[in-house]
């Protein structure tokens, strides 16, 4: 037995792009008028919420919410809870760890309760084998020209060449005895002023390190298969105009 959803996603010469939904591991993409160019991009294997206020051992277990919870709401695209109530006042201390299945240029970020805190940047790092060190944001989509996550957007970045894979836990990256153990490609975030009361994540997916993406041709459909453990969100952009992609999620139900 399967089960289908079907979306659209409005096409440009700006790049779009979107986030599979929870268990699907199936995709069949169609553009009536236009020839299209397609990426499938990265999974997030994990994001945590790191909570400095709290004490040693428990900072990764924000007041609100728990670890599991903001881990699968935000790696399954799940609007139901995002990252809940774990980022309601983010101090400057606090960090949004991610993790990806491999190097990525970037991530998407739908915002369900922006910020609205007074003018603050975003920054990230990345963990480079030994420590973590600056990622260079180029773009930073979430910023309304004021502050940081106050609306949905983009969030891209220059990719480094020493981005390693690693576990977070035991590696020195972090002291907290329970820290992520998941293994992959960790960046975590960083907000240079208090966040304000009610800040959530609805939906957070990867966008693609390189602009290399296949070419398919108008008017035909396209039938994809994820491994879902890698794969976690498709980026399309045209080369010239305006189109509507029609997108059919497609899962099988036991």
């Amino acid at each position: 037995m399967t089960r289908e959803q079907g979306e659209t996603l409005s096409l440009s010469t700006t790049l779009a792009s979107l986030g599979i939904p929870p268990a699907y591991h199936q995709a069949i993409i169609y553009v009536p008028s236009t020839d299209f160019r397609l990426h499938v991009n990265p999974a997030i294997k994990a994001v945590k919420y790191y909570d400095a206020s709290n004490a040693a051992g428990a900072r990764f277990e924000a007041s609100g919410t728990t670890t599991n919870g903001l881990t699968l709401d935000l790696v399954d695209r799940d609007t139901a809870t995002g990252t809940g109530t774990a980022m309601d006042a983010g101090a400057t201390g606090d960090r949004l760890y991610v993790c990806f299945a491999d190097i990525v240029g970037g991530m998407r970020a739908t915002m369900g309760s922006n910020n609205s805190a007074a003018s603050g940047t975003l920054t990230a790092e990345y963990w480079n084998g030994t420590t973590f060190s600056a990622l260079t944001i180029g773009t930073d989509g979430t910023n309304d020209g004021t502050r940081t996550l106050s609306q949905t957007g983009s969030i891209s970045w220059t990719v480094p060449t020493d981005w390693k894979s690693a576990s977070l836990r035991g590696d020195g990256a972090v002291t907290d005895v329970d820290g992520p153990p998941e293994s992959g490609f960790w960046a975590r975030f960083i907000w240079s002023t208090a966040l304000s009361a009610d800040v959530e994540i609805d939906e957070l997916w990867s966008l693609n390190r390189d602009t290399t993406r296949g070419y398919y041709r108008l008017g035909q459909e396209y039938l994809f298969s994820f491994d879902r453990r890698i794969v976690g969100s498709v980026e399309l952009v045209l080369a010239a105009g305006t189109d509507t992609a029609e997108l059919t999620w497609v899962r099988s139900v036991y």
